[in-house]
């Protein structure tokens, strides 16, 4: 069981990922960056009330798909902090941890 979570935290990657992504969808349609960052902030809120719920895809690191857009979000808890790991459009090669 998961302590409670009172920090988020981005790896490196995950960053640049998400900083990808959002510019991309913003040079499709303006605005569109901008409700994919919404649905990141849902997915991570979501992940916050229950970290132990989703798919367990590793040893400690877990996934979720982000609603409204064909994204995953990869994870890990270490005490009280939430590691965001990846951003990950679903259609990618999958990560091999």
């Amino acid at each position: 069981m998961t302590d409670m979570l009172k920090k988020v935290r981005f790896a490196e990657e995950a960053t640049l990922e998400f900083r990808e992504s959002v510019e991309w969808y913003e040079s499709r349609a303006k605005g569109f960056g901008l409700r994919f960052t919404d649905e990141i902030d849902s997915t991570i809120e979501r992940i916050m009330l229950n970290p132990d719920m989703y798919m367990k895809v590793a040893e400690n690191i877990r996934r979720i798909q982000v609603n409204k857009f064909p994204y995953s979000v990869f994870y890990a808890t270490e005490n009280d902090t939430l590691v965001i790991l990846r951003i990950f459009h679903n259609k990618k090669k999958p990560v091999e941890w």
